[in-house]
Formats: C-alpha cells, sequence, structure tokens
C-alpha cells in the first residue's frame, strides 16, 4: 500500500512539473493579435465583420503570429434562470473555432467579453449565472492543450476594486476544482490598464498571468487626434511599461498585454512611431502581446483578401534594436531637384545590409528601391514628383539571424504654393445634376481638399492622395472616414439660376454627425446624417434648406461639421425653381402669418391658382401633410403640427415652387 501511494505521488509529481509554467508561455506566446468582433456581438457576424473563419488562422500562423485572443460574449447564449445551461450550438462553434488556432499551433485565449450584465449589476444571482458559466467552459475545454488559456473577464468596468478582487478568486476557485494548473489570466477594474492591474489582489496560485490593456493616451489612440512621438510621449509610454514590470519582478506573475492598438485613421507617422514603441517595449521587458483587431477602427488584417497592412511587419519584426527615429522629410534646395530624404538611427551592430523599400500612393505595394552598407543612417530619393505621397520602411538581418524591420515614415510632397485647381473629369459637374464625392478637384492637399491625416483610408480609389475613398453602393466609391474640419472642393457649373433643394445618400454605424455645402457669396445649407445601423446601410436624407445659386461656372466646398463617422455617397441638385419663378414667388406667392401657430394663409398669383396642390415637408425632407389649391387663397389648419422648420411646396400647373414656414 505504501509503494502504490508512492508511485502515485511520483505520477502526481511528474505530471505537475511537465505542466506549461507561465513564464514559459508568456515566452512562447510572443506577439499576438485578437479576433476582435466577431464571437463578442449578440449574434456572431452582427457587428462590422462576418462570422470567424479557419482561413483566418492559416493568415495569423503565416504572417508570424504565435497567440490569438477569442473574446466570447456567454450572455446571449445563456439562460436566465438555474442551471443557466448555455446553448449547445454556441458552445461547438466557440470550441470549433478555439480548435482552429490550437491545431496550427498557437497559443488561444479563452474569455468573458462584454459581459455587462455582470459588471452593471453584481449580484448575487448574475454572480451564481457567471460562475455556471465558468464551470461550463472548463467542463467543456478541460482536456484542451496547456496552450489553451483562461482569461476571466475583459475589462469590469463598473465593478469596484473589491468585487473584481471577489470575482478573480471565486472563478479561479471553479476553474482549480476541475484544473488545477490550467494558466489563467487575471487583471484589475475599470478598463484594466496597467494601473488597475497593480492595485488588485494577487491570488495565491502558481498558474497565474497578468493582464492589462492599453489605448495611451485615448484622445491619440482611441480618438485619432493630435499626433504621438515627443519625448514626453515615449516617457509615459516606458512609465507605464516599467510600472507592470515593477509588479511582475515583486509577484513572480508574468505580463500579458492582450490589448493594445491605435485607430487606423490617427495620424500615419505617430501611429507607426506608437505601434513600433509598443512592440519594442514588450520586448525589452518580456511581455506578450495581443494586438487589438475588429476589423474596423482598429483593423489589421483584410479579412475579405487575407491581406496585411505595414503595421503588421512593425507588430512581428520591429524589436528593441531596431532602426528608430525615422523620418521622411523633402529635400529641394536652389539647382537642386525635389526628393525625399529618409534618416533614421541604428541601434544595431553586426547586421547585413539596409534595406529601403517604397510604396508610391498612401496603400501601394512596397519595392526595394536600394540595398545600403549596415551602418546607413539616411538615404535621398529623387525618384520622387509634386504631389505625390511616398511610404519608406527598411529591414535588415540581424546577427543572430532575426528579420527586424523599422517603422514605416509618410511624406507627402504638397504641390507648390500657387499649384493650379481643376475638375477631376475636365469638365465642370452640372447643377442640376449628381455630384459624385470622389470626383473632387484635381490640386492637392490645402488646395482642392483638405484630410486629418495622409492615409487613403478607403483604399479604394485615387491612392495617392489623402481623401479617404472607399467602394460603395453598386460598385461606386464613397468618401469615409470623415473628420470634423475635412473638406473638398468641386468646380461645378449652374447651368440656370434658381432655388435648388439638396439630397444626399448616406450611411453610418457610428452616430448622427453632420455636413456642410458653401457656394461663392455665402450661400450654403447643411445636412444632418442620422445613424444608418451599418455603414452599407445607405439612406436618403434632405439638406435641411434649400439653396439659391446664381448661373454659371463657381466652387462648391464641402466641409464635414459633425464629431461623428459616416460615408457620404453623392450629393444631388434638384431646381425647384428658376429665378423668374422666384421673383414671381416673392411678388405673388405670398404666407400669412409666417410664422404660423393655428393657420396659415396662401395667397397664389392667379397662374399658379388653377389646380396643384400644396405639400409640406419636415425639415428632414418628410411630408407630413398635403392640400388641395382652392384658388388665389387657401388656409391650411397647422395646429397640430409641432414647431419647427418646413418646407410648403406648391406641384402643379406646370410648376414646383417651394416657401419656407415656421411653425410656433
Amino acid at each position: 500500500m505504501k509503494f502504490y501511494s508512492f508511485f502515485v505521488l511520483l505520477l502526481l509529481t511528474s505530471f505537475l512539473s511537465a505542466q506549461l509554467s507561465p513564464q514559459t508561455a508568456i515566452a512562447a506566446m510572443g506577439r499576438g493579435i485578437n479576433l476582435g468582433n466577431t464571437l463578442e456581438p449578440p449574434l456572431e457576424g452582427a457587428w462590422n465583420n462576418g462570422p470567424a473563419d479557419e482561413s483566418y488562422f492559416t493568415a495569423y500562423v503565416d504572417a508570424g503570429f504565435t497567440n490569438v485572443r477569442i473574446p466570447v460574449r456567454w450572455d446571449e447564449h445563456t439562460q436566465d434562470f438555474a442551471p443557466y445551461a448555455i446553448d449547445a450550438a454556441w458552445m461547438d462553434r466557440v470550441e470549433q473555432v478555439v480548435d482552429w488556432g490550437l491545431s496550427r499551433g498557437l497559443y488561444i485565449t479563452l474569455n468573458g467579453h462584454h459581459e455587462d450584465w455582470l459588471k452593471t449589476s453584481y449580484t448575487a444571482a448574475n454572480r451564481a449565472r457567471y460562475d455556471e458559466i465558468w464551470r461550463q467552459i472548463v467542463r467543456r475545454f478541460k482536456d484542451k492543450s496547456d496552450k489553451l488559456l483562461y482569461e476571466i473577464i475583459n475589462e469590469p468596468n463598473g465593478l469596484t476594486v473589491q468585487q473584481v478582487d471577489d470575482l478573480n478568486a471565486r472563478i479561479l476557485g471553479i476553474i482549480r476544482a476541475q484544473e488545477p494548473t490550467r494558466l489563467v489570466i487575471f487583471g484589475g477594474n475599470m478598463y484594466a490598464n496597467a494601473e488597475q492591474l497593480v492595485q488588485a489582489a494577487v491570488p495565491d496560485d502558481d498558474y497565474l498571468i497578468g493582464y492589462y490593456h492599453s489605448y495611451d493616451p485615448w484622445p491619440f489612440a482611441g480618438e485619432a487626434t493630435g499626433t504621438w512621438g515627443t519625448a514626453s510621449d515615449y516617457q509615459q509610454m516606458a512609465n507605464r511599461f516599467q510600472l507592470a514590470k515593477n509588479w511582475s519582478v515583486t509577484n513572480n506573475i508574468p505580463v500579458y498585454i492582450s490589448e493594445f492598438n491605435a485607430r487606423v485613421s490617427a495620424d500615419y507617422n505617430s501611429r507607426m512611431r506608437w505601434l513600433a514603441e509598443y512592440a519594442g517595449l514588450a520586448d525589452r521587458h518580456g511581455f506578450a502581446t495581443s494586438a487589438w483587431d475588429d476589423g474596423g477602427m482598429f483593423k489589421i488584417l483584410d479579412r475579405s483578401t487575407a491581406t496585411w497592412p505595414a503595421e503588421k511587419d512593425v507588430l512581428i519584426h520591429y524589436y528593441q534594436d531596431s532602426p528608430h527615429r525615422i523620418f521622411s522629410t523633402a529635400s529641394e534646395g536652389e539647382n537642386q531637384p525635389l526628393a525625399a530624404l529618409v534618416e533614421w538611427e541604428n541601434r544595431l551592430t553586426g547586421n547585413d545590409s539596409i534595406v529601403l523599400e517604397k510604396a508610391v500612393g498612401s496603400i501601394g505595394a512596397f519595392n526595394e528601391i536600394v540595398r545600403l552598407a549596415p551602418t546607413a543612417t539616411s538615404y535621398l530619393d529623387e525618384e520622387v514628383s509634386e504631389g505625390g505621397t511616398y511610404t519608406y520602411r527598411m529591414h535588415t538581418l540581424a546577427a543572430d539571424g532575426r528579420l527586424v524591420h523599422g517603422y514605416p515614415t509618410r511624406l507627402r510632397l504638397n504641390p507648390a504654393t500657387g499649384g493650379t485647381q481643376a475638375s477631376f473629369t475636365g469638365t465642370p459637374i452640372p447643377i442640376p445634376g449628381t455630384l459624385e464625392v470622389e470626383d473632387y478637384d484635381l490640386g492637392g492637399e490645402g488646395i482642392a481638399y483638405h484630410d486629418n491625416d495622409v492615409a487613403n483610408q478607403g483604399g479604394g480609389y485615387r491612392l495617392e492622395e489623402g481623401v479617404d475613398i472607399g467602394g460603395g453602393p453598386e460598385g461606386g466609391y464613397v468618401l469615409g472616414y470623415v473628420g470634423n474640419g475635412e473638406w473638398l472642393e468641386f468646380t461645378v457649373n449652374v447651368t440656370q439660376s434658381g432655388t435648388y433643394s439638396l439630397t444626399a445618400g448616406v450611411a453610418s454605424a457610428d452616430a448622427a454627425s453632420r455636413f456642410d455645402l458653401t457656394f461663392p457669396g455665402g450661400a450654403r445649407t447643411s445636412f444632418s446624417t442620422p445613424l444608418t445601423g451599418d455603414w452599407n446601410a445607405y439612406q436618403e436624407i434632405n439638406a435641411e434648406g434649400t439653396i439659391d445659386l446664381t448661373a454659371g461656372i463657381q466652387i462648391v466646398r464641402l466641409t464635414i461639421s459633425g464629431d461623428r463617422a459616416f460615408n457620404l455617397d453623392q450629393v444631388k441638385f434638384k431646381l425647384e425653381s428658376t429665378a423668374a419663378e422666384a421673383a414671381a414667388i416673392r411678388a405673388g406667392f405670398t404666407l400669412a402669418p409666417n410664422p404660423a401657430s393655428q393657420q396659415l394663409t396662401v395667397t397664389l398669383p392667379a397662374p399658379l391658382a388653377n389646380g396643384g396642390r400644396l405639400e409640406l415637408f419636415s425639415a428632414l425632407g418628410q411630408q407630413v401633410a398635403a392640400y388641395a389649391v382652392q384658388g388665389t387663397t387657401t388656409t391650411l389648419d397647422v395646429s397640430t403640427l409641432p414647431a419647427g422648420s418646413y418646407l410648403l411646396r406648391l406641384r402643379g400647373a406646370g410648376k414646383n415652387l417651394v416657401r419656407k414656414v415656421v411653425i410656433h
């Protein structure tokens, strides 16, 4: 009996010693990516991405990523009452996606994501429900490879420090009841930043990993405002890493940065510096990482084409000894041609030649342009042209065999002062007619348009310019990734003076916003863009008022005046009344009183009083009432209408006339 007990103890000791340690796992996890906005919507594929596909994991491996975090929302697939059973089909689906990663040798992190029901109401009943969710997860996945890690909860914003400590301890206990050595990832409260991780209670357990998220500073990384790269910016990032490193050493627990990224619409050069410094500091401190990829604002992999942007090589191949302080500037002096000067600082010794690559346009492919000595720190590229956009990057082989990348730097060579502006198609856009947003004028940044960054984030059209044009309905193009203060100009030909109504095709999955149209002489109208529910759900909306235009060739400016994103397809101009008819309206088509509250009397000149009808439209372009014309004087009851601005349109008798009405 004693021999049997000793033999069992020996086997158990050997088994435990063979388990993956947290330190070994973090070293092997290295650099990873999130399968974001996929399994965490209420229904898979309900947000900006379709359902998960096995091909994504092949793309991850081919790119060089070694871990994938799979955010999963369980709430919408779990009973609200005991025994809180998870839908069997959902559990099967999650397991299928996890197995796609494990079968390729990837480390996989599985968590509870967007479980807001628990974060906003930490009641006994909700705690019991989340407990049962984790018991079922562990029962299903307990026999999987050690490369599967459990993350207790994502960003528990709404819970106090004490509540998160309780949650961590309780779920860890549930996991340990079935899996004594499975690696478990825990973090702090709020948005799980490094500052919250170091405040969290540390459970007494040998198989723990601490995690934190970072989109700091939020105005730059989270909202794409401003730039990044000052000495203070670098120091603040270094301080946060050092804070987490000190905690790691004190507690002997390795660190995993399971979310970090900056919005793709952020200033390009700043974003590349930001991503590179994260990769370099993680390499220096021995942290594993998983970049946040949601397929949208923080997009990395193009899932539809399985292609990667330049930042992928920064995330995979940028190290603490990579070339840095990389800049590109225009170089043009007296009797010297226009050129692009690329400069950098080397941190490697014993490396191979430095390969410099260039991409023409904001999303063009990189091609090698020169091989330089390992000690080179600059290159002057004379193969450029005025008005062009060029992106440069470099890589080399380190003495230890690593492929080491610098981060890209982008330069836009603006046209010289006094550059000419002209119609893109060669002919002014006729009005009445349709203004297609992709046909903005030639002339470049600051002349024909202004965009807040140099990248064509849409990547669909006019790739060498910074306006964000992407694919739209029926194979056309749309303006997207808009930012407050951006503008486009169009050369148009107003063929007939008169009063015009305007409509626009817009789509947004963000929120309501605005844009304006301004003509010479101050003629202006505005659009309020609605939330349509999806970036591809286009809706035709009306301008907030008509606009009086004078015939002739002129330039109209379209300005983004709201803070939220939307896609804009086109703007249509419709002639409502000619200048002569407008004069007749002013002389004989009168409204009284205006503003009105109870009744509105419409007076028409005799030529307009024979037949037809009066139609009343809200400021949003919705028809709210219609009235038959009753001779030269027609009285309308407006007492039941909400206060606001309206358009009264006369149709019939070969006329189409509009007057503004105010009801109060």
